[in-house]
């Protein structure tokens, strides 16, 4: 079973420096207000070595020209996002969609990234901070332990429900 790839604060793609990839036959740069400095720079860095088309975003208001432009590119051109992080995830999103893979992205996060646990209690997502181990959930309010793994499905680390220490409940009372 395949699993689409998803833009999560440990992604593979998440880089803190844009590398060129050898073998690609154009680098496309995709880059908000915020990330639009450090795009340039690689973009100079990598002036002359590659083809590169630069695309400047606003937002959300822009994913049906991101959408038209991403289906536009031939296959073996090398996409760098460099956004904020809600910007990056729906570039990332309309990305995978135009059928782009992990190997094919690299991603600068511009501030902070976001985090997210998987209530096995009421199966919401919920945000949490970047170095939690532990949660609560917004939804059902129960007592998460965040584990190390992060579900591709569920777009979150899984969150396994606990009671917490002098919280016991009472049986038969």
């Amino acid at each position: 079973m395949y699993n689409s790839p998803v833009l999560f604060d440990k992604s593979v793609t998440i880089v803190n420096q844009f590398t060129s990839r050898n073998g690609r036959r154009k680098f496309v740069i995709i880059a908000d207000q915020a990330g639009y400095e450090k795009a340039k720079v690689f973009t100079s860095e990598a002036a002359g070595t590659m083809p590169i088309e630069f695309l400047t975003i606003r937002g959300v208001e822009d994913s049906e020209r991101i959408k038209r432009f991403l289906l536009s590119q031939k296959m073996g051109t090398q996409f760098y996002i460099s956004a904020v992080w809600n910007n990056a995830v729906m570039v990332f999103k309309l990305g995978v969609e135009a059928g782009l893979s992990e190997d094919e992205i690299q991603t600068m996060i511009i501030g902070p990234k976001r985090r997210y646990v998987y209530c096995m209690k009421c199966f919401e997502v919920t945000e949490v901070e970047e170095k939690a181990e532990i949660a609560k959930c917004d939804h059902c309010k129960a007592s998460l332990e965040i584990g190390p793994f992060y579900s591709i499905v569920r777009e979150g680390y899984i969150g396994y429900p606990f009671i917490p220490a002098g919280k016991e409940e009472v049986v038969g009372s």
